[in-house]
C-alpha cells in the first residue's frame, strides 16, 4: 500500500525525525511504500532514504497517488504555537478524506487547544481511526467524543549505538547532559542553575540542543554559564549516540527524555506541555513542574537513577503493537479498538 505521512519533517527537529524513522521503519517492515510531506524534501530523503515531495507544493498530487494518509506524529494537533499549523495539518487531513483515502491519526499528542480548536479538532476526526501517544491526549479526545487508541512514540524502537569509547568511558567521567527548549527561558534558568550545582560537586556537564533553529540560543547560554561543551547532533542517529554516553539526561524536549530511555540511561523531565508530563508518568520517571527546584534537580541527576526498566519495556512494547494497530487500520481491519 502507498502511504503518505504527513507531519513536522523536513525543519531539523531531531525529535519529529527520529519519530519519522521509527514510523517510516515500522510502515516499510509492513510491506508498506512511504513517502512523506515535508518542509524539505531533498533532506528528508537523504536523511531517511524514502521519496518526498514539498508540504504544500506537492500535496495535492502526493494524495492522488496515496492510497492511505496517515497523520502522525508529535504535536500536531494544538493551537498554542500557531493556529496556522494547526489549519494546516486539519486541511491535509480533510483533503485525504474528500479525495477518499484511508486515513489514519497516528502516535500524536492532541493539544493544547483552545475552545474553537477543541471544535475543529474534534469535527476533524469524527469517523477517523485515532491512536494517541500519551494518556492525556486519549483523555482530551475522549472529552471531545473522540475514541481513541493508546500506542507509544515509535522513537523508543530506535537503536541507541553509543560512541566506541561510550562503553569503556568510567562512570565518573560521563556527562550530566541538559537539554533545554527555546522560548522557556525560566526552564533553561533552572537547568542552568542545576548545572552550576553539579560541577560544584566535581560531576562533569555536558548540553545538547535538537532543534538548531529553536534552541540554539538556550544551549549557547548554557554553554556559556557552564563553561561547558555544546554537543552537537545533525541526525537522531546523532542524538542517540551522544546521549548514550551520558550518566543522566535532565530535559524540557520530550525526544531528550525518549532518547535516553532509549539507550537505557536514567532521566527527568522539565515539563513545558502535558505531553512530556504524560511520557514521564508513565515511564515511572522523576517530573519537575513550575516553578522547578533547581537543588532537587541536580540532586536528582547527582544521584544518577537508572530508569524504571519495566516501565520503558511495556512502551516499548506498546510502540511495536502501535504500529500493528497502524497497519491493520490501513488495511481496513477494524476502525477502533
Amino acid at each position: 500500500m502507498r502511504v503518505l505521512i504527513s507531519g513536522y519533517y523536513g525543519f531539523g527537529n531531531l525529535g519529529d525525525e527520529a519519530l519519522l524513522s521509527g514510523l517510516g521503519a515500522g510502515l516499510r517492515a509492513r510491506g508498506h511504500e512511504v513517502r512523506v510531506l515535508s518542509g524539505d524534501p531533498e533532506a528528508t530523503r537523504a536523511l531517511h532514504g524514502v521519496d518526498s515531495v514539498d508540504r504544500y507544493r506537492g500535496l495535492v498530487g502526493a494524495l492522488l497517488r496515496a492510497d492511505a494518509l496517515v497523520s502522525g506524529g508529535g504535536g500536531l494537533l494544538q493551537d498554542v504555537s500557531s493556529r496556522r499549523s494547526l489549519a494546516y495539518y486539519l486541511t491535509v487531513l480533510r483533503l485525504g478524506r474528500l479525495l477518499g483515502k484511508r486515513v489514519c491519526v497516528y502516535g500524536q499528542s492532541i493539544g493544547p487547544l483552545g475552545p474553537g480548536g477543541r471544535e475543529r479538532v474534534a469535527r476533524a476526526l469524527r469517523g477517523v481511526p485515532v491512536a494517541v501517544r500519551d494518556i492525556p491526549s486519549q483523555t482530551l479526545l475522549a472529552q471531545l467524543g473522540v475514541p481513541a487508541a493508546l500506542v507509544a512514540d515509535p522513537a523508543l524502537l530506535l537503536p541507541c549505538a553509543p560512541a566506541p569509547d561510550g562503553h569503556t568511558q568510567p562512570e565518573a567521567d560521563r556527562p550530566v547532559v541538559l537539554v533545554p527548549r527555546g522560548a522557556h527561558p525560566d526552564l533553561t534558568e533552572a537547568l542552568a542553575e542545576a548545572g552550576l550545582r553539579l560541577l560544584a560537586d566535581g560531576v562533569p556537564v555536558a548540553v545538547l540542543g535538537l532543534h538548531e533553529d529553536e534552541d540554539a540560543a538556550d544551549v549557547a547560554r548554557l554553554a556559556r554559564a557552564l563553561e561547558v561543551e555544546a554537543w552537537r547532533a545533525s541526525t537522531p542517529a546523532d542524538a542517540l549516540s551522544l546521549l548514550g554516553r551520558a550518566r543522566y539526561v535532565l530535559s524540557v524536549r520530550l525526544h531528550g527524555l525518549i532518547f535516553a530511555a532509549a539507550c537505557k540511561v536514567g532521566f527527568a523531565g522539565l515539563v513545558y506541555d502535558p505531553k512530556v508530563a504524560g511520557f514521564l508518568r508513565e515511564a515511572r520517571a522523576p517530573l519537575f513542574e513550575r516553578p522547578v527546584d533547581p537543588a532537587r534537580l541536580a540532586e536528582m541527576a547527582r544521584t544518577a537513577a537508572p530508569p524504571d526498566t519495566d516501565a520503558l519495556a511495556g512502551l516499548v512494547q506498546r510502540a511495536r503493537d502501535g504500529l500493528d494497530w497502524l497497519h491493520g487500520r490501513l488495511l481496513g481491519q477494524h476502525t477502533y479498538d
